[in-house]
């Protein structure tokens, strides 16, 4: 019989400072994937308000110049009902209520439950694989990853998301996202790809291994923004940047 006196104790104290130095890695290791998280989720951001600006001085000059009569009338009830939508008075249209509906469940951890919860509040580009069937295929889409790539949900549904590579595509960016997935660490690659219709695009993507209560990676979800306006030369610079395993980092300009 074990001696209370003796052993236990000991190692009772030995396992609690164990416990105390898994729970601070376990800590360093979310706030690092937070970081990642949110760095992307503000870049993300950032394009798609310039693009929104440019669109929207596009069509107010649009106005200005084929309807000079009726455009201060115009922008006066533009301005009048953005008023009412931010306020919350305008209501909400029964395709924003599914959407509000339609939360993750919430069997993830909660960094990754709150990933989920706002790729979908801000509806976001992104589809999530399951890595349990085989090919790691495809289970979810969102609408705007059907609206930027032009493919329907049947076509997208079942298919390991390699359908969006292309004679331009750079295998080195998608060997950095096969380790990724591999290791089930977060990743992040500018990388062409291509659309339904054949047509190529920047795609800033960035995919994050989606973990239960045990810790076991039951989902990835991949995140798609379309990059525009920029020289190869800058993808080429940020790709060069994301830290490489070693055997990865010497290129063809060394």
């Amino acid at each position: 019989m074990y001696s209370f006196s003796s052993g236990i104790g000991k190692s009772g104290k030995d396992l609690s400072e164990q416990q105390k130095i898994e729970r601070r890695e376990r800590n360093r290791e979310h706030a690092k994937r937070s970081r990642v998280r949110k760095k992307f989720m503000l870049e993300c951001l950032q394009e798609q308000l310039l693009a929104l600006r440019k669109e929207n001085m596009n069509l107010r000059q649009a106005v200005q110049e084929h309807m000079p009569d009726v455009a201060t009338d115009i922008f006066t009830k533009v301005v009048s009902e953005r008023a009412l939508v931010l306020s919350g008075d305008a209501g909400s249209t029964p395709q924003q209520q599914a959407q509000t509906s339609r939360k993750p469940n919430c069997l993830l951890v909660e960094p990754d439950f709150q990933l989920i919860s706002a790729l979908m509040d801000s509806q976001q580009n992104f589809a999530v694989s399951d890595p349990s069937l085989p090919d790691n295929p495809i289970v979810y889409a969102s609408q705007g990853f059907l609206n930027l790539t032009g493919y329907t949900i049947d076509k997208v549904i079942g298919r390991n998301c390699r359908f969006l590579q292309g004679p331009g595509t750079d295998p080195r960016a998608v060997d950095i996202i096969r380790r990724g997935v591999s290791e089930g660490r977060d990743t992040s690659v500018c990388l062409l790809n291509y659309k339904a219709d054949g047509s190529p695009f920047w795609n800033n993507f960035f995919i994050s291994a989606l973990r239960d209560q045990n810790g076991v990676v039951v989902n990835f979800v991949g995140v798609q923004a379309e990059v525009k306006q920029a020289p190869p030369e800058d993808f080429k610079e940020k790709l060069r940047k994301i830290p490489l395993p070693d055997d990865m980092l010497n290129d063809d300009d060394s």
